[in-house]
């Protein structure tokens, strides 16, 4: 636990990595600039970091677990980078049905937003709530009027308006914290504005996905908390950079520490079959989705310093774009 304690509370004081707590299509995400204000507290075992956009608190607990991965980009070059914090699926659902009223939010980030009001909006899954707060008395009344309703339904749908017009924080919970969302929604037709926001996508919800499919979490577990690190080869906007040689050294630390026997595994094979001269044709390709993205990871690790090496084994294995489920929640 200390390693995971030390990992969170290092990468949370490096404005460069981004945090998020959610489920699939309901997401709260954290990051700020460099040059930003912000209220930084370490209090026990507790980290809180505040801006004037958004605000996030992070603590361990037993049971908690580190899976940090690769993921595969779609320009058919480069690679991100993600460490999903788990615990154990609960063994009974938490009571998801609809919206509820929680009361004041006594637990909020900063003291002015403790007497408002907090509503489960009844979209998360497992051991996260995705919530609105508001001191907005007409926005609260509509909300605990959809007591028990689903927010997606048609009587959820009349209060979407008011949601627009009063402009709740919007507040993600697990476990090990939350994150608080002051920015505002955008108006439909809108973009999520730059720095931290929220998606709340029905269609995503409505699978019952705690995680994309495609994320390799292992069985069983769900995730309450993800650190986004820093691209290597993007900047905070997403734009291509030059490769970032000490990001991705930190990410490799990481990865040795936290990263899937199982990508390990097929990494190693990979390099070992180039650098002897091993023939594509002949090598065992993985089998599963998850082998084959890490393969093409590790072809693109390679091609980035000896892309002769590469060539062959990328225009065999690494042609076609990996369909990304998480990459539509930034559409």
């Amino acid at each position: 636990m200390n390693k995971i304690s030390g990992l969170i509370d290092h990468m949370l004081a490096d404005p460069r990595h981004g945090w998020s707590i959610g489920t699939f299509g309901a997401v709260g995400e954290f990051m700020r600039d460099e040059d930003e204000d912000v209220r930084f507290v370490r209090d026990g075992g507790a980290v809180m970091i505040v801006t004037p956009r958004a605000g996030i608190s992070v603590h361990t607990v037993p049971g908690l677990q580190a899976v940090a991965f690769d993921t595969l980009s779609s320009d058919g070059e480069t690679w991100g980078q993600s460490v999903a914090f788990c615990l154990d699926l609960p063994d009974e659902e938490m009571d998801h049905a609809g919206v509820s009223w929680l009361g004041k939010d006594a637990e909020a980030l900063r003291k002015e937003d403790r007497e408002a009001d907090l509503f489960d909006l009844g979209v998360g899954r497992g051991h996260v709530r995705f919530c609105a707060r508001t001191s907005d008395a007409q926005l609260a009344k509509a909300l605990k009027g959809l007591e028990g309703k689903n927010l997606f339904g048609p009587e959820g749908g009349a209060v979407m308006g008011e949601v627009l017009r009063a402009q709740p924080h919007r507040v993600v919970i697990s476990p090990v914290g939350r994150v608080e969302v002051y920015a505002p929604i955008p108006l439909p037709g809108g973009n999520s504005p730059e720095g931290p926001h929220t998606h709340l996508l029905p269609k995503m919800v409505a699978s019952g996905l705690t995680h994309a499919a495609n994320s390799p979490i292992p069985k069983g577990l769900q995730p309450v908390l993800h650190l986004h690190p820093r691209s290597p080869w993007r900047d905070a906007m997403g734009m291509r950079v030059p490769f970032d040689v000490e990001l991705d050294g930190l990410f490799e630390g990481i990865l040795a520490e936290f990263g899937l026997p199982q990508d390990r595994l097929v990494r190693r094979s990979v390099e070992e079959a180039v650098d002897t001269g091993s023939s594509p044709e002949e090598f065992h390709w993985p089998e599963t989705r998850r082998g084959r993205t890490e393969a093409r990871i590790a072809l693109r690790r390679i091609a980035r310093t000896r892309p002769d090496r590469a060539e062959a084994w990328r225009l065999r294995y690494d042609r076609l774009p990996e369909p990304d489920q998480e990459a539509a929640l930034h559409a």
